[in-house]
């Protein structure tokens, strides 16, 4: 399917938000200058296509009592798949990826408590062959927002940070506050907001509230850092953001608050972490670079280090999606 000028500012809108008001379809497709018919359309057509993943809410774990971390290890190729299946049958993992790397499996968890992680993770490591596990977890945040810039000039953009309006933005980490009935309302758009006029108001028939109720609910998580957002979660390849480089390097301590605010700026960064390093494995600031090629990825992180410095870095590109979800409780 190729995308004409309106499906791509339509991909590009609704990455950003899904206002929370009676009709959110009619009101994006006023602002684009469409017949609200006209866009559904489009969506309908766009996610047959495989470029849109899912349309939901997307939520903060930490907000919601789960504690979050990077994984990786070396699989040996004769137990990689089975390995894989393992991981990827937990729900607290996100993301599974194999990368261009001699640690080849990367992966999220999230877990409410430090026994159930511990279990999990005796699974794995009997799964794979009690390889050495290492543990990535973040110790300062940077930048937490995927934007995948569809318009026609991203392909043009310039390279270096920018005041990005989509970009830059963290997640409140502290624990937020949540009601049976808020948990309910998380659980009915973890899924796909269905594409009708009227979407909140089926959502708010089914919990059991009021659409204002519904309404005050979702902007109370918002406030308190639960819900990052409503709004279209992108297939990156399928979007044509086919290279994906999990970016990483070795800053002095002192450097990196600063260093990392800059590769924060860059559009396309979507992650930027500060993570912990290894006596064998010294990285220890992340970023998550997406770019239509292997080539485009390495302009941006090469146009950073020589801008910066650095010396010693590298970028693990990923050869395969083992498995990628949004956080669900």
């Amino acid at each position: 399917m190729e995308l004409d000028a309106l499906d791509r500012k339509l991909l590009n809108r609704l990455q950003i938000e899904l206002p929370l008001v009676r009709h959110p379809w009619s009101t994006v497709a006023e602002e684009l200058g469409l017949h609200q018919d006209e866009m559904l359309l489009r969506l309908k057509k766009l996610k047959e296509e495989g470029f849109i993943r899912r349309i939901g809410g997307v939520f903060n774990p930490a907000a919601l009592g789960f504690r979050g971390c990077l994984y990786a290890m070396t699989v040996r190729e004769e137990l990689f798949y089975q390995t894989a299946a393992v991981v990827n049958s937990f729900s607290g993992v996100t993301h599974n990826y194999r990368r261009r790397s001699r640690l080849n499996m990367w992966f999220t968890l999230s877990s409410r408590t430090d026994e159930e992680r511990g279990a999990i993770l005796e699974t794995i490591c009997e799964a794979a062959g009690r390889p050495r596990l290492y543990s990535f977890p973040s110790e300062q945040i940077f930048k937490l927002k995927v934007f995948l810039n569809m318009e026609e000039k991203a392909a043009a953009s310039a390279i270096g940070p920018s005041l990005n309006p989509n970009g830059g933005t963290t997640c409140k980490q502290e624990l937020c506050k949540i009601e049976n009935t808020d948990l309910l309302l998380i659980r009915e758009l973890q899924g796909d907001l269905p594409l009708s006029p009227e979407p909140y108001t089926e959502i708010a028939y089914r919990t059991g509230c009021s659409l204002e109720e519904v309404f005050r609910r979702l902007q109370t998580l918002q406030a308190g850092g639960a819900l990052k957002r409503i709004g279209a979660v992108l297939k990156h390849r399928e979007a044509g953001f086919s290279a994906n480089g999990l970016f990483v390097s070795v800053l002095p301590e002192e450097h990196i608050p600063e260093a990392g605010k800059r590769l924060a700026g860059y559009a396309e960064v979507s992650h930027c972490y500060k993570r912990r390093a290894h006596p064998d494995w010294p990285y220890n600031l992340y970023a998550m670079i997406h770019g239509l090629s292997e080539a485009s990825v390495r302009k941006v992180a090469e146009h950073f280090v020589q801008q910066e410095g650095i010396k010693e870095y590298d970028i693990l590109f990923s050869t395969e999606e083992l498995k990628k979800t949004s956080f669900s409780i």
